[in-house]
């Protein structure tokens, strides 16, 4: 698992984003959804904690670990404004034409 959160290190906006994925999901075990669904409000800096909903739609809190924090800290840092999201994490789409070139860039 060192390997893996090692992997993410950099300056690079994809690495810091990386980072912060990787540590929630091994730090806290939240589910994969849970991370793509995660909204700026849902971290409670003041408290150290995050708010998830679980499985069957209730809210959890879980204690937010002082490395995961500065993860998620150092990715909205840097994190591209060019989309107007409350979604933690950004992810960018390309589309592609029949011939295969890049059409746009779509971002939330």
């Amino acid at each position: 698992m060192d390997r893996l959160i090692a992997a993410c290190d950099g300056e690079v906006v994809a690495r810091r984003r990386d980072r912060a994925i990787v540590l929630l999901l091994a730090r806290l075990g939240v589910r994969a959804g849970d991370v793509a669904q995660l909204r700026l409000e849902d971290i409670e800096w003041e408290t150290g904690s995050l708010r998830v909903s679980g499985k069957s739609r209730y809210e959890v809190r879980l204690p937010l670990p002082q490395d995961v924090g500065d993860a998620i800290a150092a990715y909205l840092a840097c994190r591209p404004s060019v989309c107007p999201s409350d979604h933690v994490f950004l992810r960018k789409l390309r589309r592609f034409d029949r011939s295969g070139k890049v059409m746009a860039s779509r971002r939330w």
